[in-house]
């Protein structure tokens, strides 16, 4: 098959497991015969070219915190309708590639920052075919003013939009729902993946006595919990236990985060490693450096990559119960589900301290399931065949009438995003 990924980021300019995965599924089909084709953005910072990666995207810069909060209000709502409404430029450039590259297929991925929602207009427009691999809530995103759902744009997108979906977890396809975005088409649930060979199997786990070594990995954030783990490590000391360790790998988001195990007197147990390549994580599981892998996340996590790769090399996942990769593991069989609060966590983490969990039969038990069930030798096939599927289902026109809907699509893109500011600004003036 012929197919264009439509990505808002490709590594190796990347901002967590959304980009690299999809990476990885590239990789993957092309090595399995496939003719993929990627149509990204500029990256951010200078990256070697590849013939199959076409970087033409432009960006909005909706992803950088310090600019959004620093911009002026009608700024700030400007750029937010160009990074998820219609960005006429990105528009152009896909239906160049379209054009070009005549894809059986278009498979979608991060569309925020691009003006997503004009990208899957124009496909629409074209009645061109494509799977949607929904790592996040990202068509109720494309919907939104700000932080709220505009019901009209949410009513058209329900009616208008059909295609086959693809998210990691129910919990996914449930808020898009609730914000009142219905997924019109076929929805198919699809976890995330490891990849590589299995590893030889551990032969050593925590016993009591011995210092339990804890880790986390990905955004350093709030939202991720990484200050419930330190608040814990703090109750952990409170209730007589020192043998323990934690360290934390990713990008400190928050000045105020990075002092948190100072001022709470747990300098020595909780160490922030700072920002480490994938395959330098994947190698610290593979020599067994860690018990446990701490995913205290906010529960509305959409799946998290991160545990699943500590697991397949025996490190226990300590998670938040109702995030979405719980879905797809058993509470005490594959992992420890426990309530997002620092007690909650302090109480699990004194179990196994205490010697009343035992981590090893979890530990093989979660290393076998996600090297059968959660390899991207398994979860591949299923994508191959959405997109197979997707393509019988409908299809380009001709060449003349084609490229007639092409410079169409693009003419309703420039239009829209004309009428997009002029309606921004206007509400700007009367708030004013």
């Amino acid at each position: 098959m012929k197919i264009l990924v439509l990505s808002n980021l490709y590594p190796p300019d990347f901002i967590g497991g959304y980009e690299l995965c999809c990476r990885q599924v590239v990789d993957a089909l092309r090595e399995r015969g496939h003719d993929v084709q990627v149509l990204t953005s500029s990256p951010r910072t200078p990256c070697a070219a590849a013939d199959h990666v076409l970087r033409q995207f432009e960006l909005s810069n909706c992803y950088d915190a310090h600019d959004v909060l620093n911009s002026l209000p009608l700024t700030r709502k400007l750029l937010d309708a160009k990074a998820v409404w219609v960005n006429a430029h990105n528009v152009h450039v896909l239906t160049d590639a379209l054009a070009r590259f005549e894809p059986d297929v278009v498979y979608l991925w991060n569309l925020l920052g691009l003006g997503g929602l004009g990208l899957i207009g124009c496909l629409q427009h074209l009645d061109a075919p494509w799977v949607w691999y929904l790592g996040d809530c990202v068509p109720s995103m494309l919907c939104r003013r700000g932080e709220e759902v505009l019901p009209v744009l949410a009513e058209q997108f329900s009616r208008r939009v059909q295609g086959i979906y693809m998210p990691v977890s129910q919990r996914v396809a449930d808020e898009i729902e609730s914000a009142g975005v219905r997924l019109n088409g076929q929805v198919e649930l699809l976890p995330n993946w490891v990849l590589g060979e299995r590893a030889p199997l551990r032969n050593r786990y925590f016993q009591p006595g011995d210092t339990l070594r804890i880790v986390s990995a990905g955004q350093m954030g709030r939202h991720k919990g990484i200050d419930l783990l330190v608040e814990a490590a703090a109750l952990l000391r409170q209730r007589g236990h020192n043998n323990f360790s934690i360290d934390l790998y990713g990008k400190v988001s928050e000045s105020s985060l990075a002092e948190l195990p100072r001022t709470l007197g747990v300098e020595t147990h909780v160490t922030f490693r700072g920002v480490c390549p994938q395959e330098e994580l994947v190698r610290h599981y593979q020599r067994h450096e860690y018990d446990v892998f701490a995913f205290p996340t906010w529960e509305r996590e959409p799946f998290g990559c991160a545990p699943l790769e500590a697991a397949a090399h025996g490190c226990v996942i300590v998670m938040t119960q109702s995030c979405g990769i719980s879905e797809w593991l058993v509470h005490e069989v594959h992992c420890l589900k426990t309530a997002r609060t620092a007690a909650h966590l302090a109480d699990v983490f004194s179990r196994i301290l205490r010697g009343t969990i035992d981590l090893a039969p979890i530990a093989r038990r979660a290393s076998a399931v996600v090297w059968r069930d959660f390899h991207l030798d398994t979860i591949l096939p299923h994508i191959e065949w959405a997109l197979m599927r997707a393509a019988r289902q409908k299809g380009f026109g001709t060449p003349a009438s084609s490229r007639q809907d092409a410079d169409e699509a693009y003419r309703l893109a420039l239009l829209a995003e004309k009428l997009s500011r002029a309606l921004i600004h206007d509400q700007h003036i009367q708030a004013a």
